[in-house]
């Protein structure tokens, strides 16, 4: 296959499209549609070349193996083993597991499986501490190399448009499922091949003739440069919340499609500008610096101890990242692929590759085993660490229970004054991190309670978050609460706790995009519906429990400190990463104003209260520990420690005092 300078170019722009927005360069905010780019390339380039060894009868499954073993193991394996050794010098104990766990499946080329599986959402903010999170893309790559050689061979022996219609049919298959999981599945949608192989199949379908060849000059240039528009339009306008694969990814896919047509037909302006000396240059070492730039990033953030790196550090970062990736390309890449006699054998790739394949999974198992080695920090940092497993243990067994399943209940067991519950505590997640404090709370009255709560559920009747899926189904979780309320007698004090700011105003959040709030079976509002929505259900919510009889308080916004607490401090301690800002109470308000106008008109109601851990935490600076303890699990749940030093203070007006008379029917 004829080497053509203008691929590089164009592998030259979704790799740097990738780097800075990784990097946080402002107008660079979609070029992660840099990787969508790179599946068309790869799906056209390999495509390419076993087609022309099926057609002169060369074909061998070994060779392309062996190929792609050179060409992609060497540098992996190289970053993975420095990954690790960084790791140890500057990753606390459970971070060290994660990124052993993510290198034992990078070697495995199953990385985009193991994220999907371990729930990391590549947008949040945790993500952005995984070293080896990057790598994803190499396991759908991985992935198509060990499938799609089996499917063109078996294809090649149907006639020509049979086997095109064939490739089309499949990628259009592919097409229709990412886009329905892109609103059903989105996490399995980003993650998994199945719904990436459309991309690669469009580079497939250019490598096996499935599009015309063009005379006309004008048509050339003109789709070179409608497909570097369309690139350039998806990097610049994209960002974290464009939904891909699926509708979206088409912009990037078929602008690369187009810029690898035009240059397949003649040379094109584009072509000649993508076949300079410096964008091939970056081309040409593409892989190495996808493999180093990210896990680069991540330590400067580590070092930073903040998600936002300075310009300046920006600037380092992209420099190191280079400068890695050309040492890289020069010192391993282009050794590795050379054969004998200048270069490697055959058999000497395959014993180096299984040795390093087993050193790699014997080190990742060794850091599993000895859970990241936690001897490595200071007593400070590991009482500051200790807070990112402060979790209350009955979260996870209590967190999604229905009233049918039997809620969790908290508070005195023995000895309680009355054998009913007192009181009900129901939300999503900030519900159950309350909850230990709650618990303390209502031994010392000498009361019992009950829970319900589910992660991403607000106690929103009639309200479903589109952007969690289907299947999480917060309205029919809430409208079974309601049910136990309207039939049961006790408690006569419900609680109402949730993350409220993230249901209105994306400004607000420190970690994590705006949830989408619709009614059941509705489909997606603009910003100033859920608003509305949100305080329509919010008060449908107050006025049914109240309804009853029963007394309600509203927990307000426990405040979000935009990193996470024991994480920061744990890593202050270990490697003296520097403090980020704490929020102020001025700046909390702020955050919260807009959510706290709607839980004033509920506190309206004489048989409506609201309580703050605002004037507690925030005097006027946040405060996030307590005696080197923290007070929070994360950047927005409270620790148990936390919820067990604020919650009695917070709450013993409300709940200390005798409960109301028997319930109103």
């Amino acid at each position: 296959m004829e080497y053509r300078r203008d691929i590089d170019g164009v592998r030259a722009i979704a790799v740097m499209s990738v780097v800075f927005c990784h990097a946080g360069v402002p107008g660079f905010s979609g070029g992660l549609v840099g990787v969508d780019v790179f599946f068309v390339v790869s799906g056209f380039l390999i495509a390419g070349i076993l087609h022309r060894e099926l057609a002169a009868g060369r074909f061998s499954l070994i060779s392309f193996y062996e190929r792609r073993a050179r060409r992609i193991l060497p540098a992996l394996f190289f970053a993975i083993a420095a990954c690790l050794v960084a790791g140890a010098l500057l990753l606390l104990p459970d971070m060290f597991v994660g990124l052993a766990r993510s290198a034992l499946a990078a070697i495995f080329f199953s990385s985009n499986i193991w994220f999907w599986y371990a729930n990391a959402d590549y947008f949040a903010p945790d993500a952005d501490l995984e070293p080896l999170l990057h790598t994803w893309s190499l396991g759908v790559e991985e992935q198509f190399y060990i499938v799609f050689p089996l499917v063109l061979w078996w294809l090649f022996r149907l006639p020509r448009r049979a086997m095109i219609m064939s490739f089309a049919g499949l990628c259009f298959a592919s097409f229709l499922l990412s886009v329905w999981a892109s609103g059903a599945y989105p996490r399995a949608n980003f993650y998994l091949a199945p719904t990436r192989a459309w991309e690669l199949g469009l580079g497939v379908l250019l490598a096996v003739g499935a599009f015309p060849v063009c005379r006309s000059a004008r048509l050339a240039q003109a789709a070179s440069l409608i497909g570097l528009g369309a690139i350039l339009a998806a990097v610049a306008f994209f960002d974290s919340t464009t939904l891909l694969p699926g509708v979206s990814a088409v912009l990037p896919s078929f602008g690369a499609l187009a810029l690898l047509w035009a240059g397949e037909q003649r040379t094109t302006a584009v072509g000649r500008m993508l076949s300079g000396s410096i964008p091939v240059a970056i081309g040409l070492i593409s892989y190495s610096l996808y493999l180093w730039h990210w896990p680069i990033i991540v330590y400067f953030k580590l070092v930073s101890g903040t998600l936002e790196i300075t310009p300046q550090q920006m600037l380092v970062a992209i420099t190191l990242s280079l400068a890695c990736a050309y040492a890289s390309w020069r010192f391993i890449e282009t050794p590795f692929r050379r054969r004998a006699p200048t270069g490697f054998t055959p058999r000497f790739i395959l014993a180096s590759s299984s040795a390093a394949i087993a050193v790699v999974a014997l080190a990742a198992a060794t850091v599993n085993v000895w859970d990241g080695f936690p001897g490595r920090l200071s007593r400070d940092a590991r009482l500051a660490y200790s807070g990112t497993f402060d979790i209350d243990g009955q979260r996870d067994r209590c967190g999604g229970k229905t009233p049918r399943e039997g809620l969790c209940r908290i508070g005195a067991e023995a000895g309680a004054a009355s054998g009913k519950n007192s009181i009900l505590l129901w939300g999503d997640s900030h519900a159950g991190a309350i909850m230990s404090g709650l618990d303390v709370l209502l031994e010392r009255s000498n009361k019992r309670g009950k829970v319900a709560f589910k992660g991403g559920c607000p106690p929103l009747l009639g309200v479903e978050r589109l952007d969690k899926g289907p299947a999480h189904d917060c309205s029919d979780f809430n409208a079974a609460v309601m049910s136990m309320l309207r039939k049961g007698r006790d408690a006569p004090v419900v609680v109402l706790s949730a993350r409220w700011s993230r249901m209105v105003d994306p400004a607000s959040e420190r970690s994590g995009p705006q949830a989408q709030l619709v009614r059941k079976g509705g489909s997606e509002n603009d910003p100033e519906q859920e608003y509305a929505l949100f305080e329509s259900a919010l008060l449908k919510t107050v006025r049914a429990i109240r309804s009853t009889g029963r007394r309600v308080i509203i927990v307000d916004d426990i405040p979000d400190i935009g990193w996470s607490v024991p994480r920061v401090l744990g890593l202050n301690h270990f490697i003296d990463a520097t403090l980020p800002p704490v929020p102020t109470r001025a700046v909390v308000e702020a955050r919260t104003a807009r959510v706290n106008r709607v839980l004033e008109i509920a506190d309206k109601d004489a048989g409506v209260q609201r309580v703050s851990a605002v004037p507690l935490l925030c005097r006027p600076v946040c405060m996030v520990a307590k005696d080197g303890i923290p007070l929070y699990s994360d950047d927005h749940h409270l620790s148990v420690f936390g919820s067990t030093t604020l919650v009695p203070m917070m709450m013993k007006d409300a709940v200390a005092p005798p409960f109301a008379s028997p319930l109103a029917r």
